[in-house]
């Protein structure tokens, strides 16, 4: 009997899977028990015609290869491997050299030949959580996994060179992980995304996306055509911090899950912060995840970076307000007949819309051609409970042409970066041996504790709350908006007045939905 190591993908969880090979007296067949998948299943044909390719005997007896835990079903061509290394092992036609603290990944051709799989730094990096620091993998994967640390691979090219080494007759030599420290990026790719400097005007404008980005709050955005709704969201990216490594280890690992890898980005662990713009047909299962395979949706990819929703009310309503629960937990919950699955979308959410269906509502410059009822059906898509858990609210106008014209000073990217690494820091001391790492991750609890009032600023809040009848929750979101202001302004203590004035400020929704203030 022999016991192979390899993994298996649960949704977004890698869990590790025993490969139990048992041979004995009866007549010759392969079976394969432990809830195979159709893929694994029909893997018993390119094993056998692998392993008689490779010029080594099949054993004609009785084969059972046990998939443990037997209960999680198991999906994926990279099981080839290690079933042909289990059978190998267990009828000593791989000498007497111990895998045991190896783990084997690979899809076998039918001459033998070890394939390129797919998902390879997610199923390394759930190996190495497991404590394996050894794979046998396709060679053509290898470059793809050398970033991450710690880890020793051997490249398989075929399985007669895989049995060869394993008899000790010719060795396959190890390559060794890079090694490097990782380095994050200090900001976003302005050649890319686009500089702050090159949008003339809307400086208080710039003002709510630099508190979006220092605190991680969300950010919408009302204003007629043209007025750099969808330039200043676009150029978010360059002014937020790099992924620290544990953040580009999760992001990495859950994009080679889904297949979404960016070719620049191929071969080494993702430095920059996920941007994920859908179109405004997207269906729910593609927003939020699903299918029978429980796949994750644009939310999780957006994961530790930005999900910009561009013209909002064109979404469908019933896909929007899906929205509602993953904004306030930072998780989708998928639950599936064998199975509930939990993926992870902390993310900044960004929105973009035109006051009515031609834009113009309100613009002085511009007639409104809608009717009342066709502005409150254009608007009446988007739910008042989705827009209470977005944190700022901000209505644009046109560009003055003075300053669309004129040689005035436009605020950059690199100088707006350096006042949120500065928020930042000021956030990471305070939050030190917490979960919580930003302003916008704290839950209501944690408000109490980490934003405190000054008298006068208490004052001013609980005069909002009778004014507007503010809910808790919006309370909540204004304190915790203005403990950012308060960071930028470098006030680590109590929240003053003008913080509270300011974030106060941007709460108002009546601009954008015409149903009154807050």
């Amino acid at each position: 009997m022999s016991i192979i190591k390899t993994i298996a993908l649960c949704g977004l969880i890698t869990e590790p899977v025993f490969v139990e090979t048992d041979i004995a007296q009866g007549l010759p067949a392969l079976n394969l028990v432990g809830l195979p998948g159709t893929t694994v299943r029909e893997s018993k044909e390119r094993v056998r015609s692998a392993i008689l390719n490779a010029d080594a005997q099949f054993p004609l007896r009785r084969i059972t290869v046990n998939l443990s835990p037997a209960g999680a079903r198991k999906e994926g061509s990279h099981f080839d491997l290690p079933i042909a290394v289990g059978i190998l092992t267990a009828a000593g036609l791989a000498g007497d050299g111990s895998v045991s603290d190896s783990a084997f990944l690979g899809e076998l051709s039918l001459d033998g030949t070890v394939n390129r799989i797919g998902m390879a730094v997610a199923f390394v990096l759930g190996l190495k959580e497991s404590g394996v620091r050894q794979i046998y993998l396709p060679a053509e994967n290898v470059e793809e996994v050398k970033p991450i640390s710690d880890m020793t691979y051997f490249p398989v090219r075929n399985l007669r060179e895989l049995i060869a080494h394993l008899k000790g007759e010719e060795l396959i030599a190890p390559v060794h992980s890079d090694g490097h420290a990782f380095e994050p990026l200090p900001c976003g790719d302005t050649e890319e995304y686009g500089d702050y400097a090159d949008v003339r005007g809307q400086e208080a404008a710039k003002r709510a996306f630099l508190i979006c980005a220092a605190g991680c709050h969300g950010l919408s955005l009302c204003g007629p055509p043209g007025t750099g709704k969808s330039m200043l969201a676009g150029r978010l990216p360059t002014i937020l911090p790099g992924l620290t490594e544990e953040e580009s280890i999760e992001v990495t690992k859950l994009h080679s899950i889904a297949g979404v890898t960016e070719e620049g980005e191929a071969g080494k662990l993702t430095r920059k912060r996920p941007f994920r713009a859908p179109h405004h047909n997207i269906t729910s299962v593609a927003l939020i995840g699903g299918g029978s395979a429980a796949n994750p949706g644009e939310l999780t990819l957006a994961h530790r970076g930005i999900l910009f929703l561009d013209e909002l009310p064109e979404f469908d309503a019933r896909t929007l307000d899906m929205l509602r629960q993953p904004l306030e937990n930072g998780y989708v919950d998928l639950s599936r007949a064998d199975k509930k699955y939990r993926h992870p979308c902390r993310f900044i959410l960004v929105t973009a819309m035109n006051p009515c269906p031609c834009g113009y509502y309100g613009d002085p410059m511009h007639c409104c051609t809608c009717s009342d009822s066709r502005r409150r059906r254009y608007l009446g898509r988007i739910s008042g409970p989705l827009l209470d858990r977005i944190d700022l609210h901000f209505y644009l106008t046109a560009v003055a042409e003075q300053e669309l014209y004129g040689d005035a000073k436009s605020l950059s990217s690199a100088e707006m970066l350096a006042e949120v690494l500065r928020a930042r820091e000021v956030q990471r001391v305070r939050y030190e041996g917490t979960d919580i790492s930003v302003n916008g991750e704290l839950s209501s609890d944690c408000v109490e504790e980490f934003c405190p009032l000054s008298g006068e600023a208490e004052q001013l809040l609980m005069d909002a709350h009778r004014r507007f009848g503010l809910s808790a929750r919006q309370g909540h979101r204004i304190r915790k908006v203005a403990r950012t202001i308060a960071d930028l302004a470098d006030v680590p203590g109590e929240i003053q007045t003008a913080h509270v004035a300011e974030a106060l400020g941007y709460r108002r929704r009546d601009l954008l939905t015409g149903t009154g203030v807050f």
